[in-house]
């Protein structure tokens, strides 16, 4: 229960706070560098491991800010920042930096934030979006509808959200 307490508002209000104009729906999801940006991309594994939220954490996620290349988000404990460089399918992280708040899981953090670092190239698949260092997949990231996004979150983790 305590996971659900804390997964759900998190997810939700990321998911919300962008608007009906950042959501993007599965079916609507062409191949386009565009479609990766002003998006919220809430983080579900990194490292190949999937993602496990603790007691008072928030969902980690990254939004590539289009007019900008701003990258900002949040870690799971900490807000980033940073640019991007974005060309076809290639994607660079650059300047990324953190708040330093300490946290439970820091190593969680590091994780995170190493993966990005390491990004070199993206693919996107549906509503999954999966960072690349060469040919090895660091982080995989989704989005989509907050009623895909909570169905999606209680068959992963086994469980029923209730309002």
């Amino acid at each position: 229960m305590s996971k659900l307490n804390t997964l759900l508002p998190a997810i939700l209000l990321l998911l919300l706070a962008g608007g009906s104009s950042c959501t993007i729906q599965p079916h609507d999801l062409p191949l386009e560098k565009d479609v990766v940006q002003d998006a919220y991309w809430v983080l579900m594994s990194v490292g190949g491991q999937d993602v496990e939220v603790l007691n008072n954490t928030q969902t980690a996620y990254i939004r590539l800010e289009e007019n900008e290349n701003d990258v900002n988000g949040f870690t799971g404990c900490n807000k980033i920042s940073g640019s991007y460089t974005l060309d076809g399918e290639r994607l660079q992280f650059s300047k990324l930096s953190s708040t330093r708040m300490a946290c439970p899981d820091m190593e969680a953090e590091s994780k995170m934030m190493e993966a990005l670092r390491r990004v070199d190239n993206y693919k996107l698949s549906g509503d999954l979006l999966t960072l690349f260092d060469g040919k090895e997949a660091v982080a995989t990231f989704m989005t989509g509808n907050p009623e895909i996004m909570r169905k999606q979150v209680e068959d992963r983790l086994h469980i029923e959200i209730t309002d």
